[in-house]
């Protein structure tokens, strides 16, 4: 017959150093715990398989020996009522004696599958920088209560809690539920969470069981900047109207009234002026043409640093504030064409990355050119934009403006983490293309990053100097928001 566990003996300095006390037990004196480890037992030919001890994790049961200085005292106060004949110390020492028989017969029943763990995301593909909702419950599916449940889930290594906490401890009758709530942000990248801690006690505390466990339902999730996973059509809508022209004719927004001419619709005649001065006069409203709109990501080097190690760096934000804006625009049945500062582009090597509005397969070209600047890998990164002599436009800025018409309008995004980023504005402006800059915000809060801040806010001031429209894109705040505004202060022509 095959035993259901098989008792092990481990040395103590597996479960602590020598001479450490438990937290429970440093009033009296160093725990001694003795232990078993329930493992999986041997199948035998033609048995059943049967599943881990744990489902997924080995079962730790610890006894603790907490109540030594209650045992001592009962033997004294007993010896004492004995020596001395009192009544009084004898039932005195039935006291500690009940807590210490009472730890010593408790028993525990092996987690096993009493607990269901179930870990839920929102949302479940998270764009680079977007707050992701953990709920990790913890339910108690067996026959009898759990006087002590601690559950800590498994974080990928590479993220912290941001705001939270990822364990939970509560005691659960048959059915009842604990539920951890936490908030992650994530850069680009896939990031897998790690088997979830279970730790059960009774109610004395003497004996635990620990274990760790695969939670169901989501096990990882990824960052993209795909703008695919963006519910453009629902945002859309918003920025509908955003890049209108100065032209009058047939609008929606009114642009100027002018003397009436014959065969004027009589839809546009001003008949309130007509009322009070017997003159007729025509409005003209705002034409909503097709804009032509260049869509730049400041890829360089300084660009690709973050505020903390698990935030996005500020050429990822750049790359997917790009991709949103270009979906949103040629939806909206503008023409945009996509380039990259620092970076070349991963189809054809040529400096600067640039796909045209007529570019075969755009987006996938485009895709591809946002990839490359929001990682920055390999040797296509440069360090500025602009020549560091000021010695005029650097040849691919330079190349890349000879290239667009006359009348383009430019989205800019970028961090503005140095001057350069100043001076491509200022280059910009300089061939006469009205300008949005979206600049995303990723200094930290420390001593330092304050400082960086002020410095930062001081290049946007520069920037708008220059003409440039500029949004301060906070991390606090959804890129559709700040994209929108951005959007609404595009340029007109």
């Amino acid at each position: 017959m095959v035993p259901s566990a098989v008792r092990v003996a481990l040395p103590r300095s597996s479960l602590r150093a020598p001479g450490t006390p438990d937290a429970r037990c440093r009033r009296t004196r160093v725990c001694r715990p003795a232990v078993w480890v329930r493992a999986a037992p041997v199948v035998t030919s033609g048995a059943p398989p049967r599943p881990p001890v744990g489902a997924g994790g080995i079962v730790v049961t610890r006894r603790i020996r907490r109540y030594g200085g209650l045992a001592a005292a009962a033997v004294l106060l007993v010896a004492a009522g004995v020596a001395s004949g009192t009544p009084t110390l004898l039932l005195a020492g039935v006291v500690p004696l009940a807590f210490v028989v009472h730890g010593a017969l408790s028993t525990l029943d092996p987690l096993d599958d009493r607990v269901r763990i179930e870990r839920e995301l929102r949302p479940e593909a998270p764009l680079p920088g977007q707050p992701v909702e953990v709920t990790l419950t913890a339910t108690n599916v067996g026959a009898s209560a759990l006087p002590d449940l601690r559950v800590r889930d498994g974080v990928p290594e590479e993220l912290s809690v941001r705001a939270g906490a990822s364990s939970v401890g509560a005691a659960l009758r048959p059915g009842e539920s604990a539920t951890a709530t936490y908030t992650l942000t994530a850069n680009r990248g896939r990031y897998a969470f790690r088997p979830v801690r279970l730790r059960a006690s009774t109610v004395t505390g003497t004996v635990v069981d620990e274990t760790t466990r695969e939670a169901a339902g989501a096990d990882e999730f990824e960052c993209r900047i795909d703008a695919a996973d963006v519910p453009l059509r629902r945002q859309s809508t918003a920025f509908s109207g955003s890049l209108a022209t100065d032209t009058g004719g047939v609008g929606v927004e009114f642009h100027a009234t002018r003397d009436y001419r014959a065969g004027d619709p009589v839809n546009r005649i001003n008949w309130r002026r007509y009322a009070k001065t017997g003159e007729l006069s025509t409005v003209e409203y705002r034409e909503q043409r097709a804009a032509r709109v260049a869509v730049l990501i400041d890829a360089r080097e300084p660009t690709h640093v973050a505020g903390a190690a698990s935030l996005p760096t500020g050429a990822t934000l750049c790359a997917y504030a790009a991709t949103l804006a270009t979906r949103v625009l040629r939806d909206d049945g503008h023409h945009v064409g996509v380039g990259a500062l620092g970076v070349a582009d991963p189809l054809t090597d040529r400096r600067p990355a640039w796909v045209p509005p007529d570019a075969d397969a755009f987006a996938t070209h485009a895709a591809a050119v946002c990839n490359a600047a929001a990682t920055g890998t390999g040797e296509s990164v440069t360090a500025t934009a602009v020549r560091a002599d000021g010695g005029g436009v650097d040849p691919d800025l330079r190349r890349l403006l000879a290239g667009l018409p006359a009348a383009a309008q430019v989205i800019h995004c970028t961090p503005a983490l140095d001057d350069a980023a100043v001076s491509t504005v200022e280059s910009i402006r300089a061939h006469g293309h009205e300008t949005t800059v979206l600049s995303p915000s990723v200094t930290s809060d420390s001593v330092g990053g304050r400082v960086f801040a002020l410095e930062r806010a001081g290049r946007l001031d520069r920037m708008r100097g220059v003409g440039a429209a500029v949004v301060d894109w906070d991390r606090e705040e959804e890129l559709p928001v700040a994209l929108a505004r951005a959007l609404r202060s595009g340029g007109r022509r």
